[in-house]
């Protein structure tokens, strides 16, 4: 598979906000084995499923072009300091590399946590303690304007 890999200009057909090279060397710089030692598809299906996670959430702005194959880069973005935000930014790059770490040592992903209480009237479901949140990464795509897109609940 070629992993094509958004540059910042809006590339139709993009997959990843990383390449696989850039992915390579920051984890080699950080000495993180488990990304060396995995082969090169597990390494781009993680920047894929990084990228994927990334665009679930809700941006401000607008896609650059209409058919990027990515939410970023965006038009009409600004940081907490009315400074536009261009291309990829810092914040969407290192949740990018954090993300893909992540579900290569994961396969479940972010939430791993298993329902341990369940009732179906009047709807209460509890969860096990100790799943990864993902809260560091959060906190970088809010950066950016991240929210988590409305889900609408239907009783039927």
């Amino acid at each position: 598979m070629t992993l094509i890999t958004e540059t910042g200009t809006g590339i139709t057909g993009a997959l990843s906000y990383v390449s696989l090279a850039e992915a390579d060397s920051h984890f080699a710089a950080l000495a993180l084995d488990d990304w060396g030692s995995a082969t090169g598809g597990q390494r781009e299906q993680a920047l894929i499923r990084a990228s994927l996670h990334i665009d679930s959430y809700s941006y401000p702005g607008r896609v650059l072009i209409w058919d990027q194959g990515l939410k970023w880069p965006r038009n009409a973005v600004y940081d907490r300091d009315g400074r536009a935000l261009t291309g990829l930014p810092h914040a969407l790059r290192t949740a990018a590399l954090e993300l893909a770490a992540t579900f290569l040592q994961d396969t479940q992903g972010l939430d791993g946590r298993r329902a341990v209480k369940e009732r179906i009237g009047a709807l209460e479901l509890t969860y096990e303690t100790g799943g990864r949140g993902g809260s560091f990464v959060y906190r970088l795509l809010r950066q950016i304007g991240a929210r988590v897109s409305a889900q609408t609940l239907a009783r039927g």
